[in-house]
């Protein structure tokens, strides 16, 4: 006999991590799962039918802004539970000068686990009003060494905007400034990149194994993709040496045309995210993370693939695997659970351009930690 706080029972667990897609139970105990032996009998203080559902590791936004209160496009990080994510990363919503309150208001009181890429901008991404100083004369590079070394387990990366209305007459000397930082820390870099000051190919060779390049499939400026539909050679050349390709959707920050040539050419993200801000949260081009995960099935890719996108693969780009992305044994007790439900929506970026997403992961329960945070009202 195994007791257990929590059994999900004869849900379709998907977990790409695992390569596990097939009806099974989940089981908790505290806030770590367990994989009981085989025939092994399971008594569980609690029982959650979850047959007809998808059972999927807690879903991990690796691109949002979540400085709710401190920044003015951030949204509260525990509005992210409703949507199956558990786990979120701000990006670049803080420097180092609001840092300690970015930590006391959004990583401390919070129930989602909130991480981060800290700007190596000191004042952060305060405003979508005016942008953040990028002169990289005015890096604070010993401060951001001794953030980066005094919450090593909070601080899982720097982030920098490299796009042209941003870095303005300085051109790609921010990048290679933030790239020396990053170096210097031991942190990857992730880089905004819609609207580069450069050709896309010339940007993705810049950038290191772990660094990330977000946005990936934008439709501004430069793109990833060449005059003849494929991804550019140095994108390639970067995905190939370990540089990681996040989405990073938000309204404006993906093209569909670009999207349908990238996976047409055989090129799929490494991680798909929202770069939710106040100004998209519940609106119809991102509104939450499964709605995005949703337009990617719609273009595509297989289920396994885009839950592996928001689970497995940020939580590797975290130094996170075994531990977050996955529902083996030990790791922690963060789950979700969707419906599969068919209805056509027709979806408009900022861009104007339009599509019909058929088929919508939507969220039915929440459990963070062991616990049931969020629970649909039918879902019994």
């Amino acid at each position: 006999m195994v007791e257990v706080d929590l059994l999900i029972r004869s849900g379709t667990i998907v977990d790409p991590a695992r390569n596990v897609e097939a009806p099974g139970d989940v089981v908790i105990l505290g806030n770590r799962i367990v994989v009981p032996p085989d025939g092994a009998v399971v008594r569980a203080a609690r029982v959650i039918e979850a047959e007809g559902c998808l059972v999927t590791p807690g879903l991990i936004d690796h691109h949002a802004h979540v400085f709710g209160g401190g920044t003015a496009l951030s949204v509260l990080p525990d509005l992210m539970l409703p949507m199956g994510v558990t786990t979120v990363v701000d990006a670049g919503s803080s420097g180092i000068d609001a840092f300690e309150v970015f930590r006391r208001v959004s990583v401390e009181g919070s129930r989602v686990r909130v991480l981060c890429q800290l700007n190596v901008s000191s004042a952060g991404q305060i405003t979508e009003a005016h942008p953040e100083s990028l002169d990289p004369a005015h890096f604070e590079r010993r401060r951001i060494a001794a953030l980066a070394a005094r919450y090593p387990e909070l601080i899982r990366g720097l982030k920098i905007r490299c796009g042209a209305e941003v870095v303005g007459r300085f051109g790609l000397e921010p990048l290679r400034a933030a790239l020396e930082v990053a170096e210097e820390v031991g942190l990857p870099l992730v880089v905004h990149t819609t609207n580069p000051p450069c050709d896309m190919d010339e940007l993705a060779a810049m950038l290191r194994p772990g660094d990330v390049l977000c946005h990936c499939f934008h439709g501004k400026g430069s793109t990833m993709i060449n005059a003849e539909g494929h991804a550019k050679p140095k994108v390639r050349e970067a995905r190939a040496r370990g540089v990681l390709f996040d989405t990073a959707d938000a309204r404006t920050n993906h093209s569909y045309p670009v999207i349908r040539a990238a996976l047409a050419d055989g090129f799929r993200p490494d991680i798909i995210s929202t770069d939710l801000t106040i100004s998209s949260l519940f609106g119809n081009m991102v509104f939450g993370l499964p709605v995005v995960l949703s337009r990617y099935l719609e273009h595509g890719m297989t289920l396994a693939e885009v839950v592996g996108a928001a689970t497995a693969a940020p939580a590797r780009a975290l130094g996170l695997g075994g531990t977050l992305g996955t529902l083996g044994e030990g790791a922690a007790a963060d789950v979700a659970v969707f419906a599969l439900r068919e209805r056509a929506i027709r979806m408009t970026n900022l861009a104007g351009e339009e599509m019909t997403v058929r088929h919508h992961l939507v969220p039915q329960m929440t459990v963070s930690g062991g616990e049931i945070v969020y629970r649909q009202v039918d879902f019994l």
